[in-house]
């Protein structure tokens, strides 16, 4: 079996990242509960337009700093921040062990997706890295997976690809042919086309998707 995952609120914790550079900077800058409030929505989960994240931040915290220099920042805070999930070390080794390959597929620009990679070890746990901006495109679209599973030698019939996001990670699976999983962090599933199995971690996924 192959096993593809996507990086962000996956395997590693990218909003509880956010959320603490969030906090960090706002107390930098003396802002108050409701300047958080305002930030963490803005960011939408991480979906949000990045410029439009890094203008809210400037506007509620009244900061001169271009927009272009709030989005590194951000992305450093949060690179600063981010942890595996727990028991993703263990899961990813124990796959690998049973000669499972395992890679990563994720949305974003390199040196951001690269870093959290690197910094929590991920790049010594998985066979292959697929990112958005290096292959010139972006789950949903099914390609990134079927890179992956090109330079793992496996088909989409033996795989699996397993995400928290339904709009990319379910889907991309889907339309590459993969059985999907989905790591609902306590949501109900609202779409059509339900995943093939449904946990509330990743490692719960996994295990259903390993019975099935």
């Amino acid at each position: 079996m192959i096993w593809l995952f996507d990086l962000d609120n996956t395997l590693v914790d990218r909003d509880g990242a956010f959320r603490a550079w969030a906090v960090e900077t706002v107390a930098a800058h003396d802002g108050g509960p409701s300047d958080l409030a305002a930030i963490l929505e803005a960011d939408g989960g991480g979906f949000a337009p990045k410029d439009a994240v890094a203008a809210t931040v400037r506007d509620v915290l009244g900061r001169a700093t271009p927009v272009e220099r709030l989005i590194e920042e951000m992305r450093a805070g949060i690179r600063r921040h981010i942890v595996l999930y727990p028991g993703v070390t263990d899961l990813l080794a124990e796959l690998r062990a049973g000669g499972d390959p395992v890679g990563i597929v994720t949305n974003g620009v390199s040196h951001q997706q690269r870093g959290k990679i690197e910094r929590t070890g991920l790049d010594r746990l998985v066979d292959t890295v697929v990112v958005s901006e290096e292959v010139g495109v972006a789950k949903p679209d099914p390609r990134p997976v079927e890179i992956a599973l090109e330079r793992l030698g496996g088909t989409a019939a033996d795989a699996w690809m397993i995400g928290d996001a339904a709009h990319a990670d379910v889907a991309a699976g889907r339309a590459a042919g993969t059985r999907t999983g989905w790591v609902a962090h306590g949501r109900a599933w609202a779409g059509e086309g339900a995943p093939d199995v449904i946990g509330p971690t990743t490692p719960d996924v996994v295990d259903q998707a390993r019975a099935s």
